[in-house]
């Protein structure tokens, strides 16, 4: 595997559009750049996790296969093979694996590898002719689909025309991946792609999701035609919002609502992917696409640059939950909370808006915003920001101020899509 790229420099312009939630390509390379290197270091950390555990020689073997064909893999196009090993459950699965407790469960941690070998042939055309073990009869390759092999094992024969999947002992039920992850065959499905996005919707448990004991069955028409509002929404009101939820939206993974009432969340292991239960209307799912992917970009900015020292303990209060909050979860939900105070402006101030949904969406910007300038001076006084952490709230805190003065704002600059420049 390719070695893990050197230290990445935020630039000042950078930190600053960031902060006002609605950033450059450029700033988007960049944080897809670090996530990739984060990546690599992980899969070098599982390598030499597995090198220390004293793992049974079936499972060791099993995991130097797999390794070697992952290697095999994405030698002959590692641009190509980057889409599918940034994939957002890929990043989920080596931190479930580094996180193993034990051998037996860093041995059962470790079965995903082979399909993620087998994902990046695709992507690549690399040759591999090998078997496979499944999981309860099933073969998973995630962010492409799950094969419903019901066999023990798979044969594997993959090239640059695709890959041919063969359970063993069942040749009838045999499947044919083209390179762009359509598959045809029984017992094959492949995940839906998000309308207008390469995204794609992970609901057949190839993602690393909080459901791990069940698979429910999703309404996968409901969750397709619940997107389509969304992103029309989003176009009407906000095409800068809604461009970067189709370039940023890897995958919407379907879940179940948690103990503590929670219907929506980021794994910081897996940016670019939105957990979240069916919102039961396409305005409220824009509200979490928008929601989710700023936590994403805080989530991976926070890798690359460090916004404050403070500890992990749950003492802060704020607007928009019960229980108390430690400082980063208070950042994040102030981030998120001004990228939708944002879109609402927005939608507010758009040309040809009825009364009646422009005073809805100004109220909507102000409940939001409320929420923030509740949260920032908690932020501000704190002690606990480092510099670059106040210089980025300190944007946020201006940016807050600017929503509502219509186009002339000072962070309109911000709102180019192709502009390359930087502020400085």
């Amino acid at each position: 595997m390719a070695a893990a790229p050197g230290a990445f420099v935020v630039p000042p312009g950078t930190l600053v559009r960031l902060a006002a939630t609605r950033q450059r390509p450029l700033d988007i390379d960049l944080l897809n750049a670090a996530l990739h290197s984060r990546r690599l270091v992980l899969f070098k950390a599982l390598l030499a996790r597995v090198g220390r555990a004293d793992l049974a020689p079936e499972a060791r073997a099993a995991f130097d296969r797999d390794w070697e064909l992952l290697a095999r893999a994405e030698a002959p196009a590692p641009a190509a093979a980057r889409r599918l090993l940034d994939y957002p459950a890929v990043g989920g699965w080596i931190v479930d694996a580094l996180n193993a407790p034990g051998p037996d469960g860093l041995a059962a941690a470790l079965h995903p590898l082979g399909g993620i070998a087998v994902g990046t042939a695709l992507r690549t055309g690399a040759r591999l002719d090998t078997e496979l073990p499944t999981a309860d009869g099933r073969l998973v390759l995630p962010g492409i689909g799950v094969q419903d092999a019901r066999t023990p094992r798979v044969r594997i024969r993959s090239g640059p025309r695709g890959t041919l999947l063969t359970p063993v002992g069942r040749p009838a039920r045999s499947v044919l991946l083209r390179p762009d992850g359509r598959g045809a065959g029984i017992g094959w499905t492949s995940l839906a792609a998000l309308p207008g996005s390469a995204g794609r919707l992970d609901d057949l448990g190839t993602a690393h999701t909080h459901d791990t004991d069940v698979r429910p069955r999703f309404d996968r028409a409901a969750w397709l035609t619940r997107w389509r509002g969304a992103v029309a929404l989003l176009e009407s009101a906000d095409p800068w919002r809604a461009a970067e939820v189709a370039r940023l939206v890897r995958s919407v993974v379907p879940m179940t609502p948690t103990d503590d009432g929670a219907s929506s969340c980021t794994l910081r292991a897996a940016p670019w992917a939105v957990h979240t239960a069916l919102p039961d209307t396409a305005r409220r799912f824009a509200e979490v696409l928008v929601h989710e992917l700023a936590h994403s970009k805080l989530a991976v900015l926070a890798d690359l640059v460090a916004l404050h020292d403070a500890d992990g303990a749950a003492v802060h209060r704020v607007a928009w939950r019960r229980d108390p909050r430690p400082f980063d979860g208070v950042l994040q939900g102030t981030y998120a909370h001004l990228a939708l105070a944002d879109l609402w402006s927005r939608v507010a101030e758009r040309p040809g808006a009825a009364p009646a949904a422009r005073r809805t969406a100004r109220a909507r910007r102000e409940e939001y915003r409320a929420q923030v300038a509740d949260a920032l001076p908690l932020l501000l006084d704190s002690g606990q920001l480092t510099e670059r952490g106040v210089w980025f709230t300190e944007s946020m805190k201006r940016h807050l101020a600017s929503l509502g003065r219509g186009p002339n704002s000072p962070y309109a600059l911000s709102d180019s899509l192709s502009g390359d420049g930087d502020v400085r």
